[in-house]
């Protein structure tokens, strides 16, 4: 639309809502008036409600209530709860086994085992009985 229309676009819409006004009846337009200045004068009085019911915490609510739900699912989060699985103890029997076929030829591994028997009997007795608490 060029200017021209536009401006008798606007010129005609404000003659017919004129037109629409002046052929209301007196009765009407007093009580349109008075419906004016009543939500006039109702949007002007501030209610001390309304700072604490309205759209302002709508958005602190949600951000609020996505921290919780993150700091809970954060300190909940099944992987705190459960250990981690070790795989199971092997028997001495495959220890030694792994021993001896290292190094077949060479009598130090057993010589190794031998010196330091009781060392093994004791990692034996603690892989078996578990972690201390």
């Amino acid at each position: 639309m060029g200017e021209q229309d536009e401006n008798a676009f606007e010129m005609r819409s404000s003659a017919l809502f004129q037109d629409s006004v002046e052929g209301l009846d007196m009765r009407i337009r007093s009580r349109l008036t008075q419906a004016r200045s009543a939500a006039l004068e109702a949007a002007a009085t501030r209610r001390p409600w309304a700072f604490f019911g309205g759209k302002m915490w709508t958005p602190a609510a949600g951000v609020t209530a996505a921290a919780i739900l993150g700091v809970a699912l954060w300190v909940g989060s099944p992987l705190r709860d459960h250990p981690v699985s070790s795989p199971e103890p092997q028997s001495s029997f495959e220890d030694l086994d792994l021993l001896a076929a290292s190094d077949e030829g060479s009598p130090d591994a057993m010589e190794m085992l031998q010196d330091d028997i009781d060392f093994y009997d004791f990692a034996d007795k603690t892989a078996i009985s578990g972690p201390a608490a």
